[in-house]
């Protein structure tokens, strides 16, 4: 396969979310919300915000799902989007922040499977960045000092700010076949690979993580090949994604 074919869904369509998104690739469809609320600061990141991200696999996605047959793959695609977020500064977590040393914002992401047929790491971390984008932060007005320290916050749906979604990534995953690579690749086909890397792809094209997996060795020349496919394939869908949330806001706001 030498491309992606992903589908953008609508976003801010969950009920309860500060944003949300659908993103179906071949057989696999993943819903990411994320829900805002106020949090104390971690003291020892006293300036800025905080994620949290959850996975749920859905045992109606998939039968592998059933009974414990989701958690290693739930871990292993929370292991790869904290990865994601955790690599360079995604988001900017100072822009979270509410009162330096005080209080902050913690997003709390969860993405859910609906369906399941291979390529969940792609569909989970373009429907992250989706998400984020449809985010929309209510503003907070700061009252007193100290212990008399009040927090307000608005509820006018205009009041309100968007998150700088300009640096994050997304996933690409390649599986070592042979000699050969290949990306989109069904849930059958991933299990007759003997190796694959996840890349993470800014929208500039500049590789911000990467991780290998499987048990397979690796050829160096191979893997450079593998990482150059996958800035070339990261760098097509983020313009395709981009084009997408602008087109949809411009109709939002029509």
């Amino acid at each position: 396969s030498s491309g992606i074919n992903a589908e953008y869904g609508e976003t801010r369509n969950l009920p309860n979310t500060n944003g949300s998104s659908r993103c179906r690739i071949g057989k696999t469809e993943v819903l990411v919300g994320v829900k805002a609320e106020v949090v104390d600061v971690d003291l020892h990141n006293p300036k800025k915000g905080k994620i949290n991200i959850a996975v749920d696999c859905s045992a109606t996605a998939s039968p592998q799902f059933a009974g414990r047959g989701s958690e290693i793959v739930e871990q292993e695609i929370l292991s790869v989007l904290n990865l994601l977020y955790s690599s360079i500064d995604a988001l900017k977590l100072q822009d979270l922040c509410i009162v330096k040393g005080e209080s902050c914002w913690l997003l709390n992401i969860d993405v859910l499977y609906v369906q399941c047929g291979g390529n969940m790491f792609d569909a989970a971390s373009i429907a992250l960045k989706a998400a984020l984008h449809s985010t929309t932060m209510p503003n907070v007005t700061v009252s007193g000092e100290g212990i008399e320290m009040e927090l307000e916050i608005s509820d006018d749906p205009f009041e309100v700010w968007k998150l700088d979604t300009s640096m994050c990534p997304i996933c690409i995953t390649l599986y070592q076949e042979g000699e050969s690579f290949a990306v989109d690749v069904t849930e059958e086909e991933s299990e007759c690979s003997t190796g694959y890397v996840h890349v993470g792809v800014l929208p500039s094209g500049e590789v911000s993580a990467m991780e290998k997996c499987g048990a397979g060795n690796m050829d160096p020349i191979a893997l450079l090949e593998m990482i150059d496919a996958a800035v070339r394939i990261g760098e097509k869908i983020h313009k395709q994604l981009d084009s997408h949330l602008i087109a949809e806001s411009t109709t939002a706001t029509l």
